[in-house]
């Protein structure tokens, strides 16, 4: 398991916030990311103010949230964190501070996610947005630790439950898109380089080492599934998905 500061090296550099931001075919996660980035631009709020990016890490999406006032809050110290999220999960800033929380890949992470989301309500000012993103079907990545994921029914209860009334609900990388994904991301890991499976070597030799031939896969898939990229939550039979986007707002006047 790493540690604190492994994490902050690894999620800090300048490439794994490029790669979020801008994924490219053939690269790492491609579909997942790309489906998440696309998502997020689709909720960015009109109306600018002061954003919370609460388990910030490197902030691999704050140029989509052009906001006058962008802090930032994680329980890992860095060079530029605003608050410090101590072992209670606690974000020392005032109630009603924030405009817009925004929270990308963290839910899974914390311990206890009822008390994340409370300080969620806590920290937005009536009216506030939450905008959240988790996972739905994903391989286990501890950042030190990953404890859950989530259904969609499951993440509207709980964040309903804080206080909030969801206003939007995305499943991201849905059905055969999801498909593709996770044949990219895990088929090497069990069909690897073993000569005495010519089925499993041919594989490794022709696609898990060939950068061209991955993007190549990628950019089938955008063809083949389009309308598997973000989908209501409502359209039938979109039951394997990645991940989940939420926006959420905290009830009284803005």
């Amino acid at each position: 398991m790493r540690d604190a500061q492994q994490i902050a090296s690894i999620i800090g550099n300048d490439e794994y916030a490029r790669s979020r931001l801008y994924p490219q075919p053939g690269g790492g996660y491609y579909l997942h990311l790309l489906d998440l980035v696309t998502a997020l631009r689709s909720v960015v709020p009109q109306q600018a103010g002061r954003l919370l990016d609460f388990g910030c890490g490197s902030s691999p999406y704050r140029s989509l949230f052009p906001f006058p006032t962008y802090l930032r809050a994680d329980y890992v110290p860095s060079q530029d964190i605003d608050y410090l999220i101590g072992e209670d999960q606690l974000v020392p800033a005032p109630d009603a501070d924030f405009d817009v929380v925004l929270s990308t890949q963290v839910l899974e992470h914390v311990k206890n996610h009822g008390v994340y989301l409370a300080e969620c309500f806590r920290l937005l000012k009536p009216g506030g947005q939450l905008i959240l993103t988790t996972h739905g079907f994903f391989e286990e990545h501890g950042c030190p630790y990953d404890f859950r994921r989530w259904t969609a029914d499951g993440l509207r209860y709980e964040i309903q439950s804080a206080g909030f009334e969801v206003a939007e609900l995305k499943k991201l990388t849905t059905n055969g898109r999801a498909v593709g994904f996770l044949f990219q991301q895990h088929a090497a890991l069990f069909m690897g380089p073993r000569r005495r499976d010519p089925l499993a070597f041919l594989y490794w030799l022709l696609f898990a080492t060939n950068n061209t031939l991955r993007a190549a896969f990628d950019r089938w898939c955008i063809r083949r599934f389009p309308a598997c990229a973000i989908v209501d939550p409502s359209a039938a039979g979109h039951s394997l998905y990645i991940a989940l986007l939420a926006a959420a707002q905290k009830p009284g006047p803005r």
